[in-house]
């Protein structure tokens, strides 16, 4: 028991670091994906539970006693699995003009600052939550701690100044930029 006190603790304590992390690269906003953790906490239940599957699976079920550890194994590789392909599909793109992204469910949108109708921050627990939605319909949430989302805090901080959004190419001096 102690043991296992000890190894969700130390999972804790790596979970929480890891989630501090900003993001893979430091060279500005790029494509950025969830925390290193998400991954990490697929490969151990993929792992877990392929190692729940090997014993049950090979031992020989004569009385039906191991039913329950045969699907418990088949639930924790899903499970792991879809931890994978949630951290595969899902990024965020600021960029000057607009930010893309892709949902967890693999659906790719943009959206134009120009084109945001609803943009808002709430605060829950300690954390905060990002939510941007365009005149075309596609959403975007997401926590700003965890993303470098500069880019499109720049573009609000136009919309505070100027009353509404950048048109393109406003925002690094292009055409109809603002002086």
């Amino acid at each position: 028991m102690v043991k296992v006190l000890i190894v969700l603790a130390v999972l804790i304590l790596v979970a929480a670091a890891v989630s501090r992390m900003r993001g893979r690269r430091s060279v500005g906003p790029v494509r950025q994906r969830m925390p290193v953790f998400v991954p990490l906490v697929g490969a151990l239940f993929v792992a877990l539970g392929g190692l729940m599957a090997l014993a049950s699976f090979t031992e020989n079920n004569v009385d039906g006693m191991l039913w329950p550890l045969r699907i418990a194994s088949v639930a924790i590789v899903l499970a792991g699995v879809g931890f994978l392909l949630i951290y595969r599909n899902f990024y965020v793109e600021p960029r000057v003009d607009e930010i893309a992204f892709r949902t967890i469910w693999g659906r790719e949108a943009v959206i134009a600052y120009a084109d945001i109708t609803d943009f808002s921050v709430q605060a829950s627990g300690g954390q905060f939550r990002l939510t941007v939605r365009g005149s075309s319909g596609p959403r975007l949430r997401l926590n700003p701690r965890l993303f470098d989302v500069s880019p499109l805090l720049r573009a609000n901080e136009f919309r505070q100044h100027n009353g509404r959004w950048p048109l393109r190419g406003e925002m690094h001096g292009g055409a109809g930029a603002a002086r």
